[in-house]
């Protein structure tokens, strides 16, 4: 498993409580969180996982949004239960029974929703303590894919064969480090006067 899946399997298991934990106690927002599970274990299971830095993005910008403009959050049923299914489907890639993986996923929306309920569960500012952390969270899982990748060009550019490792240093590389010290010392001198 790669860095990339792991950022997103936890991005993906704490967005599925705080979404669901913001969903309005009603029949539409169980039928969305429902609708939305169900889609997103479909696609999952015969597309695969989305590629992180999208969900990142999607959940980070979601995150935001709800909590910049409250009038949005009839959207979090829909984000709870997609990541709640993508969730199950990448608890099955880590060789959990599929018939297993995908109850325990649907379990976390269904209890975050039952607890919602209480007042005392998660007060208002802890949901928006919530969903800055989600934002955070969300943001690094969208630049993993880009330092992993960064960082293995960098690893491979450091790659030598060891023919090229014994030969000198090239003179002209010496020429425009000294020639840089020079005039760097000159115009600190002329600049000085």
């Amino acid at each position: 498993m790669t860095l990339d899946f792991h950022a997103l399997w936890m991005l993906t298991g704490v967005g599925t409580v705080v979404f669901a934990t913001l969903a309005a106690a009603s029949r539409q927002a169980r039928a969305a969180t429902a609708l939305a599970f169900t889609v997103a274990t479909l696609a999952s299971a015969w597309l695969g996982p989305p590629p992180a830095d999208a969900v990142g993005l999607v959940v980070a910008g979601a995150a935001v949004t709800i909590l910049l403009r409250r009038r949005f959050a009839p959207v979090a049923p829909l984000l709870g239960g997609g990541l709640a299914g993508l969730w199950g489907t990448m608890l099955a890639a880590q060789d959990v029974p599929l018939a297993l993986a995908i109850p325990i996923a649907a379990a976390w929306p269904i209890a975050a929703a039952l607890y919602a309920r209480r007042a005392d569960f998660a007060p208002p500012r802890l949901r928006d303590d919530a969903l800055v952390v989600l934002t955070v969270l969300g943001t690094a899982t969208a630049l993993v894919p880009g330092v992993t990748d960064g960082w293995r060009a960098a690893v491979n550019l450091s790659v030598q064969s060891p023919a090229a490792a014994a030969l000198p240093l090239p003179a002209w590389t010496l020429g425009v480090g000294a020639s840089a010290l020079v005039l760097g010392a000159l115009y600190s001198l002329w600049s000085r006067r």
